[in-house]
């Protein structure tokens, strides 16, 4: 059966809204590994593991879209799957692969001499990132509040959202735990990798502080607004750099602000995190720059991505100087907080274009010739663009002005 678009979108983003649903966010959906299950890509067979689940970001943009396509018992069915994986100590693994329970492999880089340990625990779950420093580490526990949040605000189930109460605190408690008592989050890269953004990265604050928001409200426990407002406080004090936001902050190499605006900026905006002040200082500056569009996609995680050094690649590739679907997200809802319906609008077309020239699918990345590095990482059929497309149609375009 063909998916219905909303009758609102033009017919252009009318038409890439189908081919996102039924190419690539329901053609992942895969009964034969278990009810609920959905893969990264449309095609599993070209990568990233035929049964494996990443309980961050690919896992809680899949699952909103099959929210917003009526699929709730599929993504009621991965939640309790992704719950049997938390840590006594409350953390969700990153990466869950069956067929690597309980071993350890060597990663190899080209560029690279010695190798990395990638260290799956007995039930599947990779609960620490073989990049060296271990970015991504606040991924899993952020998204699960999220994607709570994302099936309480589609489904109204209040007896669902009881019994979810000691998991969510359970994990939202874990995350407390990673702020330090100024308000910085540990764990650098949020969704990179390489760089790895070691060790505060202004997208994780973000995101964290719009996490323990949403997990004080799901749960009704002011203390996790409490500590939002402590990360707030502390990033428009450390991560404002005069007239845009700093990218992350570095052990050895102090505050890093150089490689002109970033992901911070729209993330800043999206999330509120930024005072009212700065985002009148960052919003006209980034509005419009077409520097973050990297071969013709939106959003590049920097308008300067030929000025990262090699240290902070930790002198391996420069894999994530590219155009990502998550890094688009946060731009469309940074445009949504500022009523700027024709820019997101122009985005969905962006990306409905680059997806039309490639029989209706998607890259994971989309490298920017200015980085120094074009990227041999190209998988195809992945579903992160698609997801994001059915999500930012709904959450943004759909519910109109915010003014």
């Amino acid at each position: 059966m063909t998916t219905v678009a909303p009758a609102q979108l033009e017919p252009e983003l009318a038409e890439a809204y189908r081919q996102c649903a039924d190419k690539s966010v329901l053609a992942a959906l895969n009964p034969n590994i278990f009810f609920g299950y959905f893969s990264v890509c449309a095609d599993p067979k070209q990568g990233h593991g035929h049964n494996t689940t990443f309980p961050g970001l690919d896992w809680g943009q899949s699952a909103e879209a099959l929210l917003w396509l009526g699929r709730r018992a599929e993504v009621l069915a991965s939640w309790e799957y992704v719950k049997t994986f938390l840590r006594e100590d409350g953390l969700l693994p990153f990466a869950i692969v069956p067929d690597q329970a309980g071993t350890t492999v060597q990663m190899n880089l080209p560029k690279k001499t010695e190798s990395f340990p990638f260290v799956v625990a007995p039930n599947g779950g990779a609960y620490s990132h073989w990049f060296p420093g271990n970015p991504l580490m606040m991924l899993p526990n952020v998204t699960f509040v999220q994607v709570a949040e994302a099936i309480f605000s589609r489904t109204r189930d209040h007896a669902w959202l009881a019994a979810q109460q000691p998991i969510l605190r359970c994990v939202a408690d874990w995350i407390v735990q990673q702020v330090t008592p100024e308000g910085l989050v540990r764990g650098g890269g949020f969704y990179v990798e390489r760089p790895p953004r070691l060790e505060f990265d202004g997208v994780t604050q973000c995101y964290t502080a719009d996490a323990l928001r949403l997990a004080a409200k799901l749960t009704r426990n002011d203390s996790y607004a409490a500590v939002a407002a402590r990360i707030t406080t502390c990033f428009r004090d450390k991560f404002w750099a005069g007239d845009h936001c700093v990218e992350y902050i570095n052990r050895e190499h102090g505050v890093i602000k150089h490689h002109g605006f970033t992901d911070v900026d729209w993330a800043a905006i999206a999330t509120g995190t930024a005072s009212p002040e700065q985002v009148k200082i960052i919003w006209p500056q980034i509005r419009r720059n077409p520097d973050f569009v990297y071969n013709g996609i939106p959003t590049g995680i920097s308008t300067r991505p030929e000025t990262y050094e090699d240290w902070e690649m930790m002198y391996l590739d420069r894999h994530d100087l590219a155009a990502m679907g998550r890094v688009w997200y946060v731009e469309a809802w940074a445009r949504h907080v500022m009523d700027d319906r024709e820019g997101l609008l122009e985005s969905l077309r962006q990306v409905a274009r680059v997806g039309r020239a490639n029989d209706w699918y998607w890259l994971e990345r989309y490298y920017s010739e200015r980085s120094g590095d074009l990227g041999s990482y190209r998988i195809n059929t992945y579903c992160e663009y698609p997801a994001n497309f059915i999500r930012i149609v709904h959450r943004f375009v759909l519910q109109g002005s915010k003014g």
